[in-house]
C-alpha cells in the first residue's frame, strides 16, 4: 500500500493506521503526528528550539534518581492509549521532551508510561501546544505538562507547569516559572533558563 502520494497531495484524504505508519520510512515518519487517524504535518523547529529541548532533557537526565527507573528522551513517539480505547483510532504525538517509566527495549512508548512531557512553543505552534495538546495530554493522563515559551529573540521567556487534576482529567496551571524551572514531580529538578539558552 502506498500512502505517500495521497498524503502528499491531500493530508485529509487518508486515515493513517498504525500498520501504515510502521511501513513509512524514518525520514517521513519524522514529519508527521497522527490524531484519530488524521495525519498532521510537523515542521522542524529552529536551532534554538531544538537546543532548548535538548538541554532541558540533559538536565532532567542528570537530575533523575536511580530508582524508580525512568528515562528522558527527545522527539519520541508517545502513543495514545485512552483515546484509542475509546474510538479505536490510531493517535500519537511527539513531545519535544518526554520523561517516562522505563520500558523494555524496543517497546513502543505509550501515554501510560509518560510522567512528564514538554513542548517548546515555536512560531505557529502556539495554539496546538497550549490548547490541543493541553487537552490531549490531560485526557491521556500524563501527570505533568511543561510549555516552554520563547521570546522574540528565541530565549526562554517563561515555562508554564501544568499538573493533572485526576478527578476531572484537566490540567491546572500550578506555576509560571521565570529565570529557572523548579520541579517537584516526577522528581526534584532545578534548571536555570540561562542553562537552557546556552
Amino acid at each position: 500500500m502506498s500512502v505517500l502520494p495521497v498524503w502528499a497531495d491531500d493530508p485529509g484524504a487518508l486515515e493513517m493506521t498504525e500498520a501504515d505508519y510502521d511501513l513509512l520510512p524514518d525520514d517521513l515518519r519524522k514529519l508527521i503526528e497522527v490524531i484519530d487517524g488524521n495525519i498532521i504535518r510537523c515542521q522542524s523547529g529552529s536551532p534554538e528550539h531544538s537546543d532548548v529541548a535538548r538541554r532541558l532533557a540533559n538536565h532532567l537526565e542528570a537530575a533523575k534518581p536511580a530508582e524508580p527507573c525512568t528515562r528522558v528522551s527527545t522527539d519520541v513517539d508517545v502513543h495514545f492509549t485512552r483515546r484509542r480505547n475509546r474510538d479505536g483510532a490510531f493517535s500519537f504525538r511527539r513531545p519535544d521532551v518526554t520523561v517516562y517509566r522505563c520500558v523494555e527495549r524496543g517497546t513502543k512508548l505509550t501515554t501510560n508510561d509518560a510522567l512528564l512531557v514538554v513542548e517548546v512553543v515555536s512560531p505557529g505552534s502556539g495554539y496546538t501546544d497550549t490548547v490541543d495538546k493541553l487537552a490531549e495530554y490531560a485526557y491521556e493522563g500524563i501527570p505533568v505538562y511543561l510549555v516552554v515559551h520563547l521570546d522574540a529573540s528565541l530565549y526562554v521567556k517563561m515555562i508554564h507547569e501544568y499538573r493533572l487534576d485526576w478527578a476531572t482529567r484537566v490540567y491546572r496551571l500550578v506555576d509560571t516559572h521565570q529565570e529557572a524551572v523548579v520541579l517537584e514531580s516526577p522528581f526534584p529538578a532545578t534548571v536555570l533558563f540561562s542553562q537552557l539558552d546556552g
